[in-house]
């Protein structure tokens, strides 16, 4: 007989036969840009991981980790390209071992949403730059990657997440999503390509299974892998949206992926999903519902959720099997705990003004801030300026 009993967000979850989770909700991968211009992380870094780590979820991921040298999103962010970047990174492993706490990695390559490489290039599948890039770095070329670039690629992510295992990682996330280079890939708006790596969903999502292939050869198969999946880009038919990836997450589940993760929105769609919050909440449900009905593994969703209570509703009424957590986190490390506590009281919670995006590309910015959280807030200089001029 079926059970029909709802899975409440404390429950562990597994990824596969390598990885377990006490609970069923998570930090999600927050760029929180505090490494040095080498990508080597700051001690504000492990200050603020440590403390996420503390707050109450059961898993987590270090956010935005580069496979490409020549590839970042600015100046400040996490790199996974040498054996000294995993090794500077053990510590924070370690901590997590002695927690008991799943703590994962998400390995990226910025693609479209790069700052252009010395030669003034950034990769893409078919030459279709962000537009939010150009406008900043106009003089940039965006170009369709070659068969050659294309297999580097591949070779990068494999080589990053061997890495992130030898450092102690048990966990890895591949970014599929938010319009970065893989998540450039499988949508139709931005991959246009007539080869083997274009032309339907499945060919377009040949990259991405071609990096979990590399990823499962380099690790021995011994890390569980998760995929943080753009399932809607906001963009309508002629973008990426769930009813294009039934196919895809099936592969991906033959191929040997432990969870996905949901995700909508890319940089020219973020500002919509920002200000309508219960549209974006919907969205990623019904995307997450949907293609939970193709596959037997974990799929959940992050975004757009801001307390457990809300958690434990989304899973138990079957829409997705664990959600994340982003700015809710960033606003209050341990909102969690305190909640699970019986102390909504004492949560400090996130204004919703994203203004901690904006951080990421604002000259006058040296890290992602915070609008409430009294370990890194914004100084009041930024935050003046940001409320006068871009809201």
């Amino acid at each position: 007989m079926e059970n029909n009993t709802p899975i409440p967000a404390t429950q562990a979850l597994h990824f596969g036969a390598h990885a377990a989770s006490k609970n069923r909700m998570y930090f999600s991968s927050l760029g929180m840009d505090l490494c040095d211009e080498y990508g080597f992380p700051r001690p504000e870094f492990f200050a603020v991981y440590q403390s996420l780590m503390d707050g109450g979820c059961g898993f987590g991921f270090l956010g935005n980790a580069s496979v490409d040298a020549d590839a970042r999103y600015n100046s400040r962010g996490l790199k996974l390209t040498s054996p000294a970047h995993a090794q500077a990174l053990r510590p924070l492993f370690q901590a997590a071992q002695e927690r008991d706490f799943l703590l994962g990695v998400q390995l990226q390559h910025y693609g479209p949403q790069a700052m252009p490489s010395d030669q003034g290039i950034i990769l893409s599948p078919s030459g279709i730059a962000s537009a939010s890039i150009l406008n900043t770095f106009p003089q940039a070329r965006a170009v369709a990657m070659s068969e050659e670039q294309i297999l580097r690629c591949i070779d990068q992510f494999s080589a990053a997440a061997r890495q992130a295992q030898q450092a102690g990682a048990p966990l890895i996330q591949i970014q599929a999503s938010n319009g970065y280079l893989v998540s450039s890939f499988l949508s139709p708006k931005t991959n246009r390509r007539e080869d083997d790596w274009g032309g339907s969903p499945i060919k377009r999502a040949r990259l991405l299974l071609s990096i979990v292939e590399g990823i499962r050869k380099a690790t021995g198969n011994k890390v569980a892998i998760t995929v943080r999946l753009g399932i809607d880009d906001g963009l309508g038919e002629e973008g990426q949206h769930a009813g294009l990836l039934g196919d895809v997450v099936v592969a991906l589940e033959v191929s040997g992926v432990s969870a996905i993760t949901c995700s909508v929105g890319i940089s020219e769609t973020f500002r919509f999903f920002f200000k309508n919050k219960e549209k974006a909440q919907a969205m990623s449900r019904e995307g997450c519902r949907y293609l939970k009905s193709f596959v037997q593994i974990p799929v959940g969703f992050t975004g757009s959720v801001a307390d457990v209570a809300e958690a434990n509703e989304i899973i138990g009424c079957g829409d997705a099997d664990f959600v994340g957590f982003g700015r809710a986190m960033l606003a209050d490390n341990h909102f969690i705990a305190k909640e699970l506590a019986g102390r909504k009281d004492l949560v400090t919670r996130c204004k919703g003004d994203a203004f901690c995006f904006r951080d990421k590309k604002e000259p006058m910015a040296t890290r992602v801030y915070c609008c409430v959280n009294p370990d890194y807030r914004r100084p009041e200089k930024l935050q003046q300026y940001y409320e006068e001029n871009l809201k």
